[in-house]
């Protein structure tokens, strides 16, 4: 996770973290610290945009949404055992028939996950299910 690329409570951290909260403590994504960091990330990877996210969540349903609104598909591939975020639309595990998947919780409806496939990430099967699948598949 990112949050640990250096470590706990480095130094440079805590001290630019100090020196910004002397500016006061803002809500949201509207600064100018984000403007500034947005444009660095864009420069430094060459993407062209950039948004930001409160939590993963929130990054993983943003991602799903534009797949599916730029593909004009609806199913999606995720990874058993890994971390997808905690909203309905992917709280997932596998069916009992190969590519289908069930609600990982209760409180999950089953119409929630209908489009979801979980496959088992490194198995030559998941790849030949995408493959099979690839021309309904929204991202993996």
């Amino acid at each position: 996770f990112g949050v640990n690329f250096f470590g706990h409570s480095p130094d440079f951290v805590l001290t630019e973290i100090q020196q910004q909260m002397q500016h006061g403590i803002g809500l949201g994504m509207q600064s100018n610290i984000a403007a500034e960091t947005a444009a660095l990330i864009c420069e430094m990877t060459g993407v062209e945009r950039v948004a930001f996210s409160n939590t993963g969540t929130e990054a993983i349903m943003a991602a799903v949404r534009i797949a599916r609104s730029r593909t004009k598909r609806q199913k999606i591939v995720i990874f058993a055992g890994s971390y997808h975020g905690t909203f309905d639309g992917i709280l997932a595990r596998a069916g009992e028939e190969v590519g289908t998947a069930e609600p990982l919780s209760l409180g999950t409806p089953s119409g929630m996950v209908e489009d979801v496939i979980v496959l088992t990430y490194g198995a030559e099967e998941s790849l030949e299910i995408i493959a099979e699948q690839a021309d309904n598949l929204a991202a993996v």
